[in-house]
């Protein structure tokens, strides 16, 4: 048994849970509540179309990406589809707020990757995005960090801004590891 002042004891006590508590009890979690410091934020961007299916999107400040239909839609292959960008924001967004979450509780990451898969089909006579699976892949380096990242990742996951945005299933399947000692 481990002891009562371990890193994950104290995470989920910090969370409302009792030590023999291995779950998030969803009427105890611990997701943001509208506040007067909250504000709303706005993004911007821009297209020009460049030619066939193809564009530029700008947004200010940052390098130009070009955009095409997805070559399943007679696009250019080289370039990002919307579909391809939709996909990679709800994987780099569990990212990033996964990162901001880990740094709050302190845990040492010493390697994260992830692949998404999205599916695309014909539903309710449209194209639409009915599933995105989110494959991180996390190592720590020990085993309390391990533990403690299950649960913070499954917070950053459920706080995620654009998987609370998107209709399609949002699944998450993580691998986390400890490090080996060299």
């Amino acid at each position: 048994m481990k002891a009562l002042n371990s890193k994950p004891d104290a995470f989920r006590r910090s969370r409302g849970f009792s030590r023999y508590e291995t779950a998030f009890d969803e009427h105890k979690e611990t997701a943001l509540k509208p506040s007067e410091s909250h504000r709303s934020f706005h993004y911007q961007s821009r297209l020009v179309w460049d030619a066939g299916r193809r564009a530029s999107a700008l947004v200010g400040g940052k390098p130009v990406v070009p955009v095409s239909s997805p070559p399943e839609f007679k696009g250019d292959p080289v370039c990002w589809s919307p579909e391809d960008m939709l996909v990679a924001a709800a994987d780099a967004c569990l990212l990033m707020t996964f990162l901001a979450y880990s740094q709050r509780e302190e845990l040492e990451l010493v390697k994260y990757e992830s692949s998404a898969d999205g599916a695309l089909e014909f539903a309710d006579g449209r194209y639409r995005f009915t599933e995105v699976i989110l494959r991180p892949s996390l190592t720590f380096r020990t085993e309390d960090d391990a533990e403690i990242a299950r649960m913070v990742l499954e917070e950053a996951h459920r706080d995620c801004i654009i998987t609370n945005s998107i209709t399609a299933v949002v699944k998450l399947e993580p691998e986390i590891s400890v490090a080996t000692a060299p």
